[in-house]
């Protein structure tokens, strides 16, 4: 067993994990770089509510892109809800991934009972199993 010592002069938010952050480059901002993904997406992967599609990364790490509209979830509770899981499920996988972006939409609005989250995690572990880096044992 190691023992590991921390610095506590340190910033605790600079000493953790750099693969578990959501940063600004980890993000599809502009309107050009989601419309790259639309017109010519390499894969679209599907749950029965969700719809990623995967373009071709730009930038040397994976993006992410959330077009969650007002049209298919009329609450506000609701798109920021799935656009927190998935940001969350985003940042947990993204370290793994090849460059690529990935642009989620909703295909068809849930009634608010619904288990969105189950979905979520069964959609990025579609693009984990397509486009992770790592070796599988």
């Amino acid at each position: 067993m190691t023992s590991v010592l921390i610095d506590t002069s340190q910033n605790l938010a600079t000493s953790l994990p750099k693969a578990k952050n959501f940063q600004k480059y980890h993000r599809l901002l502009i309107p050009a770089d989601f419309k790259a993904v639309f017109d010519s997406p390499v894969k679209k992967v599907h749950t029965l509510h969700l719809l990623a599609f995967i373009g071709q990364g730009q930038g040397l790490s994976a993006r992410l892109g959330l077009a969650i509209t007002k049209k298919k979830l009329k609450k506000a509770v609701d798109r920021n809800r799935l656009k927190r899981l998935c940001r969350e499920n985003f940042r947990h996988r993204q370290a793994s991934w090849v460059a690529i972006d990935v642009v989620v939409i909703v295909k068809a609005g849930y009634p608010r009972e619904f288990d969105i989250a189950t979905e979520v995690t069964e959609l990025f572990n579609k693009i984990n199993k397509l486009y992770s880096d790592e070796l599988s044992v």
